[in-house]
């Protein structure tokens, strides 16, 4: 069967409205107009979403539905769009479903030709990405890593030949350990931590992998990191013979020293062996 987006029915609409991240000007005319033509909004968190409607003189009655409660409130959702209600769904900040709750009442409603339509707007990536100082013109988003560190390093060794920018959002409580995870799998890779995007303690940290290590233990707010994709061609001028004697001057063994560079630069440790035989 084939479903049109915009097949015309009986039923409201879901819209899902992307809200400030920081500067609460960061908002589309089209989202404030929305936000006062719905019937009712389902917020993340309603206290965020109270205060971002006082501050735009909008009156609309506001119900709870966050990512432990999506299963539970779906059907209620279902029951008044088809009923003729519009409906705005909105999370704390940025827009619905990237990293955040709303996929649950989505999928309900595409199972039930109920219209969903996604209002441009504000999100972290895209402004992260933009100031990190890295290439950009492709990459992909990934989101947060899992939680539990051996199922994070399986993450990221699927994604360690991946050849664009990554982008991933972290918590400022993980922020060290996931760093240090990142340089000990992707290597030493140009990397960059963003954080607290559009708010007044904005800030752009930029290096690689192994330096920001030690940038991370003061870093709070909403973060976003990006790394450079696996590009060995980078790579090409190094001097791994030079690199070697560097490291075993510095007190490793030989094979110490070859293992050590492989993961800083991503580099086949044979690669290294047959530089350093020559």
């Amino acid at each position: 069967m084939i479903q049109k987006s915009y097949e015309k029915n009986i039923y409201g609409n879901l819209y899902l409205v992307p809200t400030p991240i920081g500067n609460l000007e960061d908002i589309t005319l089209r989202a404030i107009n929305t936000l006062k033509m719905v019937d009712m909004v389902y917020a993340e968190d309603t206290r965020e979403t109270i205060n971002l409607l006082k501050h735009y003189d909008i009156n609309k009655k506001i119900e709870s539905c966050h990512k432990y409660t999506e299963m539970k409130h779906k059907d209620k959702i279902i029951r008044l769009l088809k009923e003729g209600k519009n409906i705005a769904y909105v999370t704390d900040r940025g827009t619905p479903l990237i990293s955040d709750p709303g996929n649950v009442i989505v999928d309900e409603c595409i199972k039930n030709n109920i219209n969903v339509i996604s209002l441009p707007g504000p999100n972290a990536l895209l402004p992260a990405l933009n100031m990190s100082g890295i290439s950009n013109e492709r990459f992909l988003f990934f989101g947060f890593l899992n939680s539990k560190k051996t199922l994070a390093k399986k993450q990221l060794l699927k994604l360690k030949n991946i050849t664009v920018p990554i982008i991933f959002y972290e918590s400022p409580y993980r922020l060290k350990n996931t760093i240090e995870i990142m340089y000990e799998i992707l290597g030493s890779r140009k990397a960059s931590i963003i954080r607290e995007i559009s708010k007044i303690h904005e800030e752009i940290i930029r290096s690689n992998l192994p330096n920001l290590i030690n940038e991370c233990n003061n870093i709070k707010g909403e973060i976003v990191i990006i790394v450079a994709g696996n590009n060995n061609d980078e790579e090409e001028n190094i001097n791994y013979k030079e690199k070697v004697i560097e490291y075993v001057e510095k007190g490793y063994s030989k094979r110490d020293a070859i293992k050590k560079i492989s993961l800083e630069y991503n580099i086949n440790k044979n690669k290294i062996y047959n530089e350093v035989k020559e």
